[in-house]
């Protein structure tokens, strides 16, 4: 049985979306799409939602395969979220996990290299671009923290470029491919993983964020003793 055909839980919680399903013998029986107005929400609904569309699915987390996961970048407090949740879930259920970066999601399904640009704020932006042959991602550029020129970023000749619609005072009108706002990364997963099979499995201490860049707080110091 390929790894697709098992029953996979698939968590998003890389962005103010909260995007999970559930996948038997290769198909969807169970998805959530839900708009927070913060990613720190994410925490008090995904356990509750998982347990909705297990239920809805008539199955349980004793049915479970395998665990999918976008680790990132995005929201910091969210991939956090995201992140314990996989684990702990792996870890409790002994369950290899499928961990996916967002410039593999978006770029899966084009034919051509893909340049990705996503959303950083303040002007920068999350980039990497993408290609696919059989063995699985090849990047081109590695996936980077980078600042966007005010006049524009420059779009690479003969490649495609995939950009948050945000960016857009950032970019020309023409020749740059928005994400779409239905981008629902469960299914690009499940695509992914009937391809590539085990590609992109690790055990449950392998998983980590890729956060690109450092939080934008700190923590204070603890006062010295007298």
């Amino acid at each position: 049985m390929s790894p697709a055909e098992g029953t996979i839980l698939y968590l998003d919680t890389a962005t103010s979306r909260l995007m999970l399903a559930v996948s038997h013998q290769g198909q969807f029986v169970a998805q959530r799409n839900v708009a927070c107005e913060s990613h720190r929400y994410h925490s008090a609904l995904i356990i509750p939602a998982i347990q909705d569309m297990l239920q809805e699915a008539d199955l349980s987390v004793s049915n479970l395969a395998a665990l999918a996961v976008n680790h990132g970048p995005g929201s910091f407090t969210g991939i956090r979220t995201g992140i314990i949740t996989v684990r702990t879930m792996a870890q409790f259920l002994n369950l290899p996990v499928h961990g996916f970066n967002p410039f593999e999601l978006l770029a899966y399904g084009y034919t051509q290299p893909v340049s990705v640009y996503i959303d950083a704020l303040r002007g920068r932006a999350y980039h990497a671009r993408v290609s696919f042959d059989e063995a699985g991602p090849v990047y081109e550029v590695p996936p980077a923290l980078i600042t966007l020129k005010p006049e524009g970023q420059a779009i690479e000749p003969d490649t495609v470029a995939l950009v948050s619609p945000t960016l857009n005072a950032f970019f020309p009108e023409t020749g740059v491919d928005w994400i779409p706002d239905d981008f629902f990364s469960p299914a690009p997963m499940l695509a992914l993983i009937k391809r590539y099979h085990d590609r992109f499995v690790t055990g449950w201490q392998a998983v980590r964020p890729l956060y690109l860049q450092e939080p934008s707080i700190t923590l204070r110091k603890a006062p010295s003793a007298s």
